[in-house]
């Protein structure tokens, strides 16, 4: 088994119904948090942190397709 397999299983978990949708609902407060920073901010490089942040949040949200994905092709 690969590490990254590994992981996944570990986080097979997480996607459950119940656990996914707090999961989720914490991501859209962070980031909308992250949206109002980045708003506020008259700094280019606090900016680029929000957006980076925002960014990084998203990919998250993103995380259960990719666990069943690759729990799917194995």
């Amino acid at each position: 088994m690969s590490e990254q397999q590994q992981y996944v299983w570990k986080l097979k978990i997480l996607t459950s119904a119940g656990q996914w949708k707090a999961f989720c609902e914490m991501l859209d407060y962070k980031i909308a948090m992250q949206q109002k920073k980045l708003e506020q901010s008259k700094d280019p490089v606090d900016i680029y942190h929000a957006q980076g942040s925002i960014y990084a949040l998203r990919q998250m949200k993103l995380l259960k397709e990719e666990i069943n994905g690759t729990t799917d092709n194995q």
